[in-house]
């Protein structure tokens, strides 16, 4: 019932609207929602795929940045441990500094991925070489023949200081984070991020105690990593077309990131570490700032998260990734990656899919009216010629050009013209022999009363 009472309703409202409109509006519409649907679950399905192309790609980009790392942070320690076999072996001696600078030469050429090589003992020497950003080498030893002030050299091919380049006064290693952390913990530990002693860089250092026999402290040997390779590293990685990534402590400073600008500012030739909400570029503050709102506090990130935040009403992917190694390392790496990266293309498929759907309401209603008219126009002939017809102009009925146009139609409208001009000529010929019928009963009623007229006469 309910459905009948609709068809109903419907069937009586349309009968109110011209047939033209019925003819062009529905087909339209039509056509619209079929291009509009398409369009809507295109987009969709793009953004799903979006959606999920992105985890992918912050799950891969984060996989890499970690075992880069892994890689990258193990090696010094591995280096440390055979320093300290052949220390405790008798290889080397490191009470001969000569030797001692040579062996680090030969071992920091092996290992490229170390910045510096060194020893520091309880006795306040020290013997190191470190590789430049050049990748020259240069020796440094500091012990009671040099005052134990900090002198750098150039050293030979084998190693051996040859000329003096620079002098620093009262250096104790002793007192640096990298020698001061491994002592207090007693086993192989990373130091805090420092400055170096000389030059504005900031470094970790893979540190290791070393102890004689009677297990009294030597001293520490101790690898360096710059946070500048780390730096090099992360900026070399294609993250989409604007994405970054950055590593940060739990304290929320930066070790490094993908810009070519340094985790540190330089103030008065001193380097100094920047948090990274302070950072110039805008996705890595914003990120940082957004996991700080988020969690309030770094340290509560245990696990990886996958998330998203905007800026400027833009939508941004974001993926945090716990990193430790066990023995102290404890940092977070981000990945952000806008989502207009992603949905630049879908964007503009959005926009073409837009345009199709009006052009295609355009010519809908176009094509609606074309079709109207070729199928209203003669049907609203035929209704003027039916008025003509009843009010008796059969003449204007037969000789409408544009009628006889329609006769000729082989369609059902054609159809149609060719009954309704077979029924007007009939229709004429009734009316016609109607007519003749009449006058011939007039003119015999009238040859009848003319008689009776008469035998009237002649009766009266």
């Amino acid at each position: 019932m309910p459905i009948k009472y609709l068809t109903d309703s419907i069937l009586k409202m349309s009968g109110k609207v011209p047939i033209r409109i019925i003819l062009v509006v529905p087909f339209a519409l039509q056509t619209f929602a079929a291009v509009g649907l398409t369009g809507w679950l295109s987009l969709r399905n793009g953004q799903r795929a979006v959606n999920d192309v992105a985890a992918q790609l912050r799950a891969e980009v984060t996989s890499r940045i970690q075992q880069h790392i892994h890689s990258y942070i193990e090696t010094p320690h591995q280096v440390n441990q055979l320093n300290v076999d052949a220390i405790r072996l008798g290889i080397l001696n490191v009470q001969d500094e000569v030797t001692l600078g040579k062996y680090f030469s030969k071992q920091i050429k092996t290992f490229d991925k170390i910045s510096y090589i060194q020893f520091g003992s309880e006795q306040k020497t020290f013997t190191g070489v470190e590789r430049l950003d050049d990748g020259k080498l240069q020796a440094r030893i500091s012990n009671k023949s040099t005052g134990y002030n900090f002198y750098s050299y150039s050293p030979s091919d084998s190693g051996e200081p040859t000329k003096l380049l620079k002098i620093t006064p009262n250096f104790d290693p002793r007192i640096r984070p990298w020698y001061t952390a491994p002592v207090l913990a007693k086993k192989p530990v990373w130091s805090k991020i420092y400055t170096y002693f000389d030059v504005p860089k900031l470094a970790i250092t893979a540190a290791q105690p070393v102890y004689d026999g009677r297990n009294k402290l030597i001293g520490v040997v101790a690898c360096d990593l710059l946070l500048s390779q780390i730096n090099q590293f992360l900026d070399s990685l294609k993250i989409g077309k604007f994405g970054e990534t950055f590593i940060v402590e739990r304290s929320g400073k930066l070790v490094a990131n993908s810009t070519p600008d340094p985790a540190f500012i330089v103030s008065n030739g001193v380097a100094k570490r920047i948090a990274a909400t302070s950072s110039k570029n805008t996705l890595i503050r914003s990120s940082a700032r957004y996991l700080t709102q988020r969690f309030g506090d770094l340290g509560k990130i245990d696990s990886t998260y996958q998330l998203d935040f905007t800026i400027g009403g833009e939508r941004q992917f974001l993926q945090v990734t716990p990193l430790s190694d066990g023995r102290g390392l404890d940092w977070l790496i981000v990945v952000a990656v806008p989502e207009a990266d992603f949905m630049e293309k879908i964007n503009k498929n959005t926009r073409y899919t837009v345009l199709l759907c009006l052009g295609a309401l355009v010519l809908a209603t176009l094509l609606g009216y074309l079709t109207s008219r070729w199928i209203v126009g003669p049907i609203q002939r035929l209704s003027k010629a039916a008025e003509a017809l009843s009010r008796g102009e059969w003449d204007s009925t037969a000789l409408d050009a544009r009628l006889m146009a329609s006769v000729e139609r082989s369609d059902e409208v054609g159809v149609l013209a060719r009954s309704f001009n077979r029924m007007a000529g009939q229709l004429e010929e009734s009316f016609t022999t109607l007519e003749e019928r009449v006058e011939s009963a007039i003119a015999d009623k009238t040859k009848l009363i003319s008689s009776l007229k008469k035998s009237q006469q002649k009766l009266a």
